[in-house]
Order: structure tokens, then sequence, then C-alpha cells
């Protein structure tokens, strides 16, 4: 998901993105869009099916909300994506 919008008024663009660019860098390709704002929680998204499951099926990794929307409009990706964590410290660890 891109991130765009302004304050207090989010909205997202699904796309597809290498993993090494930055959340809102240069997209491969966009896929749709995600307006949480809108009251009909039918209306919030709206996803190019045939082009998510291109990607799905060539090894595209959804975040946990992408992968959400997906199952919503009858794409299940095989493997839910995993949070991603950071590294904890050592000095954690060890107290």
């Amino acid at each position: 998901m891109k991130s765009m919008g302004r304050k207090h008024r989010p909205f997202f663009r699904i796309c597809a993105i290498d993993s090494r660019r930055p959340r809102d860098g240069r997209p491969i390709e966009e896929l749709g869009t995600y307006d949480p704002m809108i009251l009909d929680t039918e209306k919030r998204y709206v996803i190019n099916k045939e082009r998510a499951e291109y990607w799905i099926s060539v090894g595209a990794q959804p975040s946990e909300r992408v992968w959400v929307l997906l199952k919503k409009i009858g794409i299940a990706p095989k493997v839910k994506a995993k949070p991603r964590r950071r590294p904890a410290n050592d000095a954690a660890k060890k107290a």
C-alpha cells in the first residue's frame, strides 16, 4: 500500500512494488485504491482482480491489510502475510 492523502484524511494506492524500494516509492504497477473514510464498506476498495491474481501467481507477497482486501474480493493467497518485526536489541535479550 502506498500512503497518500493528508492529515486526518488517509487514502492508499494498492501497488506491486519491489521490496527494496521505500513504501511510497515508485511502484512497478498500481493495482487499485483503498479509501478507509468511505462509509459504505463495499466501496472502500477498488482492485483490478486480474492483475492482482497475476502478481500473486508470480510470487508477490501482499501486506496484511492487502491480504484482507484480496480475501474480500475472492483472491485467497496461499500463505497469509507475516507481520514485519524489528530485530531485538542484544541488550534486551540479555536482560
